[in-house]
This record gives C-alpha cells, sequence and structure tokens, in this order.
C-alpha cells in the first residue's frame, strides 16, 4: 500500500498508483494473461514428499468391466487388487494397477505384452515429474514375482530407483519359474510378505531385515477364522485366491501403506 506523502502533489497520486499496482504479482486464483514479468521473479512452492503404489495383479486378477467402470459392488469382479488400489486411492495415495504381465486393466490377454517393463516405465517418468515421491508395490500371487522383476531391474539400472515398500500377498513363480528368487533387491527398503501355506506359493521368504513374514495360516496371526479360507491348507487353491480378497489383510497392508505417508 503506498503511503500519502506531502511531498507527492495529489495530481500524480493516481498515476504512481497505477504504476504500482501494474508490478504487482497476480493474485492467487488470477490469470497471469500477457504479463511480461520474468519467470525467474516467481518463488515455486514446494510440494510435500507423497507416496505412489503401484499394485500387480494375479494369473486371472484381470479387473472385470464392471469393476473398471466403477459400477461393481465390493465384492463383485475379478481382481481384489483392483478393488484394494481403488480403496487406497481414497485414501490419498497416488495408485496405479497391472496385470501380472504388465498390462493395463482389461488387456491381460495383449498378444504382446509389456511385462514388468510397463512397470519400471511408469516409475521412471512418475519419478521424473515428483522426485522426491516415496513408492511402494504390492504384487499378489504372479503379480508378486512381477513385482520383485520390476524391482530388480530398478536396481540394476545405471540409475537405480529406490522402492520404499515392496508387499508380496501370497507370491508364487510356479508356471514361470523354476524357485522364488533368493534375494531382495538392493535398493528395497523394506518388505513384508503375506502367505498361504499352500504348497504352490513361495511361503516364508529368507530376505534380510527389514522384512515380515506374516503365516496367514496361523491361528495367532488372527486371519484364520471359522468357516473362512482354510490358509493352513497346504492344497487349498481357493484359500490362496480368497486372499486377494480378504479385507482383514487388506487392511494390514494398507496400516503399512500409511506408514509411508509423510506426516507434517
Amino acid at each position: 500500500m503506498l503511503r500519502q506523502s506531502q511531498l507527492v502533489r495529489d495530481s500524480l497520486l493516481a498515476l504512481v498508483w497505477l504504476g504500482m499496482s501494474m508490478a504487482l504479482p497476480p493474485r492467487c486464483g488470477a490469470q497471469p494473461g500477457n504479463s511480461e514479468r520474468s519467470p525467474t521473479t516467481v518463488t515455486p512452492v514446494k510440494q510435500p514428499a507423497q507416496l505412489v503404489c503401484v499394485f500387480i495383479g494375479g494369473m486371472n486378477s484381470d479387473p472385470s468391466p464392471r469393476q473398471i467402470a466403477g459400477t461393481a459392488k465390493r465384492r463383485e469382479g475379478s481382481s481384489g487388487m483392483y478393488r484394494l488400489a481403488g480403496d487406497v486411492r481414497r485414501e490419498g495415495v497416488e495408485t496405479v494397477y497391472f496385470n501380472w504381465n504388465g498390462t493395463s486393466p482389461g488387456q491381460i490377454n495383449d498378444s504382446n505384452p509389456p511385462l514388468a517393463s510397463a512397470i519400471v516405465t511408469y516409475l521412471r517418468e512418475h519419478m521424473r515429474v515428483h522426485p522426491g515421491d516415496r513408492i511402494a508395490m504390492v504384487g499378489n500371487s504372479w503379480g508378486g514375482l512381477t513385482a520383485w522383476q520390476a524391482a530388480e531391474a530398478l536396481a540394476r539400472s545405471e540409475t537405480p530407483l529406490a522402492i520404499d515398500l515392496l508387499v508380496l500377498l501370497d507370491p508364487s513363480s510356479t508356471g514361470r519359474a523354476l524357485q522364488p528368487p533368493g534375494e531382495r533387491p538392493v535398493t528395497v527398503n523394506a518388505s513384508a510378505n503375506f502367505y498361504t501355506r499352500n504348497r504352490f506359493v513361495w511361503g516364508p521368504w529368507p530376505v534380510a531385515p527389514p522384512h515380515e513374514d506374516i503365516d496367514l495360516g496361523d491361528p495367532a496371526r488372527g486371519f484364520l477364522r471359522e468357516n473362512g479360507p482354510n490358509y493352513a491348507n497346504p492344497l487349498d487353491f481357493p484359500a490362496h485366491v480368497a486372499a486377494e480378497w480378504d479385507e482383514r489383510i487388506h487392511l494390514a497392508i494398507r496400516d503399512r501403506l500409511w506408514r509411508l505417508i509423510p506426516q507434517d
């Protein structure tokens, strides 16, 4: 605001005010129009670090058309991971879903799927635009192996990219690899592995800490319930499928993701 001065004649006051108001920056929400002010005079606002989470589904977990359209009921559809990604997105986390072969929702039968490279490309582009963000990946069944492959590719590249948390939900390599990977990628800061006792899944993952192995078949863990999926049965494929939809497992995963969200 201009201060009045007895040394300035009243006839010049209006001109002085006009000149100074033209030099002021636009108010919040105003459009810059044809202003010729140098952009170097504008101080950028630093955005707080956020969390981006990649969800990767299993062998037959391509979301149904109704899920993709957002019209499916809570228990409807073909992808529990896609539903979980939506829940986490509504909690303020940026999420993206891939099928185990790297395709987008509804595209699992693509004749030339990109596999883990699509996830690597997505994360690199995201971090280019949002370099302060944290990264998490959640992979179910075959999607667990794909998540590991993407993390390994990012770790072994010329410009490694850190993964803050890798969550595996009953990961399986059966039909894709002879055995589970023996080590966690070096740029993965922490991991958690929720597993049933089915013989065709990884089971406990003996990797270095910080790491959690959560045995879904252990009654002490609280995931077994009467008339529910028998996570302790070594030959119960329906229990493997049910784990993808289990709200209690989803809540446990979400709790670990919440811990990554920066608290101001």
